[in-house]
């Protein structure tokens, strides 16, 4: 990672982290401005996140997908995005950006501890698959990512939402967030679906086979599977508020795993670059 590349990433990651604790003092301290002064730090902080991706897009010459780093960059990135997305259609956002902030520093964090170099398309990976099977696995874990930090601020409890929204903005919508929640599980599952099914049209060109049962194909099947799940019993058993947000945190963990922590598990055909 060149200076300019890192000017930006860095900058981008101590944003994300001034605007968690800015949104948190904010609320806390009954200063709206504090708030305000996040969100604005937070679309910084996408701005250069977005002149980061571009950057070396252009330096490597094909999107940043190869890489363990970049994977993590991308679905931070689709994060970002997702919440930008929500604020501008709603305006009414400001209270959960303290967990999207939150999941947005953490993540670039960890990404920081990885290799950051670029690195070449091997003669495998240079396929158009590899782009339509990553986009949907990162769009797809900011989704799962998203649906967790909503089920932050369920979870926190409806009194404490009402006292910070009325600090924050008011946010009258605020008893349909489980919905929220139910609407970005109902994506993510879409979207990851799609990753698998392009993974494996993709692992028969490359290898000649649609399904090894290789330990990251196998997580992104449990990810997929447990969601599923969840998504299931929500609608079926009309699980509680508490309950099902416990359940989407827990799996959203399980996302985490499968696109980044196999590889420190696992011996894993799947490899990066």
């Amino acid at each position: 990672m060149g200076a300019f590349e890192a000017i930006h990433f860095w900058m981008a990651t101590l944003l994300a982290a001034a605007t968690f604790f800015l949104t948190v003092w904010g609320a806390v301290m009954k200063k709206a401005g504090a708030v305000r002064l996040g969100q604005y730090l937070f679309i910084v902080s996408f701005l250069l996140m977005t002149v980061f991706g571009v950057w070396r897009w252009i330096g490597t010459g094909h999107p940043p997908f190869v890489t363990r780093f970049e994977s993590m960059f991308m679905s931070v990135w689709f994060i970002q995005l997702t919440w930008l997305i929500i604020h501008a259609a709603t305006r009414r956002a400001a209270v959960l950006l303290a967990p999207v902030s939150l999941v947005t520093f953490l993540m670039l964090g960890w990404a920081s501890s990885m290799s950051t170099e670029a690195s070449p398309l091997s003669q495998t990976l240079d396929n158009v698959w590899l782009f339509i099977h990553a986009s949907f696995a990162t769009a797809g874990a900011a989704s799962f990512l998203i649906a967790a930090s909503f089920s932050t601020i369920v979870l926190l409890g409806e009194e404490r939402i009402a006292r910070w929204s009325d600090i924050i903005e008011r946010l009258p919508d605020r008893v349909r967030l489980p919905g929220s929640i139910l609407n970005f599980i109902i994506l993510g599952l879409i979207l990851w679906g799609v990753m698998i099914v392009s993974g494996s049209i993709w692992a028969n060109i490359a290898w000649g086979r649609y399904w090894a049962w290789d330990p990251i194909e196998l997580w992104s099947l449990i990810s997929w599977l447990l969601f599923g799940l969840v998504l299931h019993t929500r609608l079926t058993f009309k699980l509680s508020h508490r309950a099902f947000c416990w359940l989407t945190i827990i799996s959203a963990l399980t996302i985490v795993f499968a696109l980044w922590g196999v590889g420190y598990v696992y011996k894993t055909i799947h490899s990066y670059g």
